[in-house]
């Protein structure tokens, strides 16, 4: 050994060098990691003494990584576009060339929307405003370099008083900023359902859950009912979907708000009115979680999959949480196929009542089959988590492939013949 080395074993010099080149070759990812990195700031003023809310999407990135953003727009909603860079607009359709530096583009939004069949999906008066995320731009397809992401933040603002809720959380740095990270996407936009101006606001944790329900004061909003029933129900979706949301925002509503619920990513609307559980055994809130728990869509024709699981899990939570009794559970069976009969088939763009009620049924016979071939080793469960697993829309052949891998064939209550019998 040297004289430069005494002292030193020879491995230790290797293992100094091996470390420098880890230091070295982490340094390059991170920097490659910032150079391919851009943000995205939302903002959007609500102004509803004028019906509107002022919007802003402001872009910085270290280079050109972001070119261009392209959406469709309804022009009775969204309007007045100006910016930085290149703006072409034409028949409710936008182009915006982003600067090499990046810029800013600005418009207006009118929230109000009337749901088919009356009432409200996206409402601004006076005190307060319950909307979707989504709506505030809509959905875009972007042009960017390869490998090219986004990071970004929304910031809600108003009248003096008014207050911001959404299911993401505030940032560390500056509360006024909720972080929107959607990692499944290169580019992330704010959506799921938000709520603005003078609200109530309860808070929980349930399950391992941060759980919020936010409403307009006023509104009759049954927060604390809200939070009992998910604490009796919540902790049964889990296990069967683990990977459910960290974070869930309930936002209700009375009139002229829509007489329904509806489900958004992490996040979900109710009726200030609607019942937490109807005189069928089923729930409307708790269809509506299965929806976000699910996390994906039908394929073209096959609505009757994702609706018919949602309502054969709403009944069957609310029996393995003992909300309802064995009797109340099979009575509630027993009326949805009494109301099956008044569909012919399971195919449609969108699923009916009736044509949901028969979906329960396919569930039903799919998970005694499943039970019965594996000795009680599978059932439905393991089917509704893998489909949830990665987003993918749901078809009848996926579902079909989901369920015989698990018992190593095909099976029978899925067959073309059992499908089109009459429940």
């Amino acid at each position: 050994m040297s004289r430069a080395h005494a002292g030193r074993p020879a491995w230790i010099w290797r293992a100094l060098v091996a470390v420098a080149a880890l230091v070295v070759a982490a340094a390059a990812v991170a920097a490659e990691k910032k150079a391919t990195v851009y943000e995205v700031d939302y903002e959007a003023r609500f102004r509803p003494a004028d019906d509107r809310v002022d919007i802003s999407v402001t872009v910085r990135q270290p280079r050109h990584l972001l070119r261009e953003i392209r959406f469709s727009f309804d022009p009775e909603r969204y309007g007045d576009f100006a910016g930085d860079g290149v703006i072409e607009q034409s028949a409710g359709a936008l182009t915006w060339r982003v600067p090499e530096a990046g810029g800013q583009l600005r418009y207006r939004f009118a929230p109000d929307h009337r749901r088919r069949g009356d009432g409200y999906d996206s409402l601004l008066r006076a005190d307060w405003a319950v909307f979707r995320g989504d709506d505030l731009l809509p959905p875009v397809a972007t042009r960017a370099l390869k490998k090219a992401r986004s990071i970004a933040r929304l910031r809600m603002s108003g009248p003096d008083g008014w207050s911001f809720i959404s299911a993401y959380p505030r940032s560390d740095n500056d509360e006024d900023w909720f972080v929107v990270d959607r990692p499944e996407r290169r580019f992330d936009r704010p959506v799921g359902w938000m709520a603005a101006g003078k609200l109530s606001v309860r808070w929980a944790t349930i399950a391992g859950r941060q759980v919020a329900v936010a409403g307009p004061v006023g509104h009759g909003v049954r927060a604390l009912d809200m939070l009992a029933f998910l604490r009796w129900n919540l902790p049964s979706l889990v296990d069967v979907f683990p990977d459910f949301s960290r974070r869930l925002l309930l936002v209700s509503a009375g009139d002229p708000m829509w007489r329904g619920g509806l489900s958004g990513p992490d996040s979900l609307f109710l009726h200030a009115d609607r019942p937490l559980i109807s005189g069928n055994g089923t729930s409307t809130l708790l269809h509506e979680l299965l929806h976000v728990a699910q996390s994906y869509r039908a394929a073209r024709d096959e609505d009757w999959i994702v609706e018919g699981m949602a309502e054969y899990y709403t009944l069957e939570i609310l029996r393995r949480s003992g909300t309802i009794s064995k009797r109340r559970h099979q009575r509630g069976l027993e009326q949805l196929a009494e109301w099956s009969q008044e569909s012919k088939k399971l195919e449609g763009r969108r699923a009916s009542g009736a044509r949901t009620a028969r979906g329960v049924l396919v569930m039903q016979a799919l998970d005694a089959e499943l039970r019965q071939r594996s000795d009680g080793r599978r059932s439905l469960d393991d089917v509704a988590r893998t489909l949830a697993k990665n987003g993918e829309p749901v078809s009848l052949e996926r579902l079909r492939k989901v369920s015989a891998d698990l018992v190593d064939g095909p099976l029978e209550s899925l067959s073309d013949e059992r499908l089109a019998k009459a429940p």
